[in-house]
């Protein structure tokens, strides 16, 4: 085919809650559209984070039909009172693959990009005798992938095309699932968009400002960034605030459990649709995760482009994410016995940052080289570059 011609391309994701993989999803849909035609398939629209999906306006999208919440929920559970009694038969499946089916015959895309597990699923199982490229965006899924599951994965690892990892830790702990030989791997860090260029950093004046900015589920760390905070002020370490951002159980119940005093230190703003005109406030980034299966979290690549010296663990990516030829842009704490941050080696990070304007300033100086690998430009020619060899193959689809 013609190189110069615009391609059409299908990107595809199961549903668009505000989460890392999703917001990369949009990114690199958003940096595509620029230069192709790029067609949204979501069935599960209607759940859609009103954020996430207001950054897709102009773009084509195609949602299950007639599919609201309600009517979403009383589908979900009829399929599983049919799945219960034949576990072959999955009526979701079945009409997310007819849907894709019905889009490409109207559209003829040259090639389709599958973000998360459900959505290579379908897209594997509709076009399992088909020649069109598919390209998954592993965004960590696989972790969560156990053994018993492989069946009802190997029309992937028998269809797909290229896998596209965002950090070489993907990429190995997903070498061993039982691919097909002809499988193309590429490692393709996340692009992010700049920061607003409103942002000035805080200056680095008392008190220092502790900032976390993550989804709200408990492995992210965030009771782990309280007690942290909690120790270091019962060690008299009094000249910093902390600010959460984000929402959920866990914050739910930290937020029940401050005393006055501590809501005189410690600020939770809830989720944010785009936090990252909060972190000029900050002085420090924080993210003790230690969630399974954490490739290359958006937070960090935040951090990193707001200039912060940032404290996390050496979970997935996050070690690549933060390398420099200087050093590390962050200092990694390790995880305690439990497989959970270490509270007291966090403590002792966060002093050592508060306390130190100096190191402050050389983990922030670090940042500026930490952050080039994810900028958009660097993803969007990478994923033009596989595009483009898979395309040239005569085995391609026309």
């Amino acid at each position: 085919m013609n190189r110069q011609q615009p391609r059409r391309i299908l990107l595809t994701t199961h549903s668009l809650p505000a989460g890392g993989a999703e917001k990369f999803f949009v990114n690199l849909a958003v940096a595509l559209a620029a230069h192709h035609d790029v067609h949204g398939f979501i069935p599960c629209l209607a759940f859609a984070d009103r954020s996430m999906r207001s950054r897709l306006a102009g773009l084509p999208l195609t949602s299950a039909p007639h599919l609201n919440e309600t009517a979403y929920w009383l589908f979900y559970k009829f399929r599983q009172l049919i799945r219960n009694r034949w576990p072959h038969l999955d009526i979701e499946l079945a009409l997310n693959q007819s849907l894709i089916r019905r889009l490409h015959h109207k559209h003829r895309f040259h090639l389709i990009n599958t973000h998360l597990y459900l959505a290579s699923q379908y897209a594997c199982t509709a076009f399992a005798k088909d020649t069109l490229p598919i390209v998954e965006s592993d965004h960590g899924h696989y972790a969560f992938l156990p053994p018993s599951e492989h069946p009802h994965a190997q029309p992937i690892f028998d269809r797909l095309t290229a896998l596209v990892h965002p950090c070489h830790a993907n990429a190995s702990f997903s070498q061993n699932l039982p691919w097909h030989p002809g499988l193309i791997r590429r490692v393709i860090p996340y692009g992010s968009l700049p920061p607003p260029a409103t942002l000035t950093p805080t200056p680095p004046a008392p008190p220092v400002h502790i900032g976390m900015v993550a989804r709200g589920v408990e492995e992210k760390g965030w009771l782990e960034a309280l007690a942290a905070c909690r120790l270091l002020r019962s060690q008299n370490l009094s000249h910093f605030t902390l600010t959460l951002i984000g929402d959920g159980p866990c914050l739910q119940q930290i937020r029940a459990s401050l005393t006055p005093s501590e809501q005189s230190w410690i600020t939770l703003l809830g989720h944010l649709d785009q936090p990252e005109t909060q972190l000029a406030r900050f002085h420090i980034g924080l993210l003790p995760t230690f969630l399974p299966g954490e490739s290359l979290p958006n937070t960090i690549i935040e951090y990193l482009n707001a200039g912060l010296p940032i404290v996390t663990t050496p979970v997935g990516g996050i070690p690549e994410m933060l390398a420099t030829p200087a050093g590390p842009a962050g200092i990694l704490v390790p995880l305690a016995p439990s497989g959970r941050a270490d509270i007291p080696a966090l403590a002792t990070a966060l002093h050592s940052l508060i306390s130190e304007p100096t190191r402050r300033a050389e983990l922030t100086s670090r940042s500026t080289l930490a952050r080039q690998p994810f900028e958009m430009n660097r993803c969007l020619a990478s994923y033009t570059a596989l595009f483009d060899e898979l395309l040239a193959s005569p085995h391609a689809a026309s």
